[in-house]
């Protein structure tokens, strides 16, 4: 087994803390805590897009996952990032905002129908 391995199941027996590996299956987002109960012992690895899902679900970033870095907080997204996803935000609110009021306009024009 490799280091990053040892590394990974090292760390993920410490997010789990004082949860049962059942919990953490759930809360990730598996049926059962039976791979979960694998990776813990570093008997297998996650597939990648489940690599990923654990990462963001516990809030850590995958190289401290893979003992590639101390620090298991994720990189702050960059300026640029932050105000186009703000941006976006803002495009799908005014979209929303468009839809209700033209459902209000259409319920006040029923409304006053005779």
């Amino acid at each position: 087994m490799s280091r990053k391995l040892t590394k990974f199941a090292e760390r993920l027996r410490a997010l789990r803390g004082t949860r049962s590996q059942a919990e953490m299956a759930a809360f990730i987002g598996m049926h059962t805590q039976a791979s979960w109960a694998q990776w813990e012992v570093g008997a297998r690895q996650p597939k990648l897009d489940m690599f990923v899902e654990i990462c963001k679900k516990l809030g850590v970033s995958a190289d401290w996952m893979l003992g590639m870095d101390d620090s298991p907080q994720q990189p702050k997204p960059s300026i640029d990032e932050q105000l186009a996803l703000l941006k976006a935000q803002l495009g799908e609110t005014s979209k929303n905002m468009e839809s209700l009021m033209s459902q209000i306009s259409n319920l006040e024009k029923e409304r006053a129908k005779p």
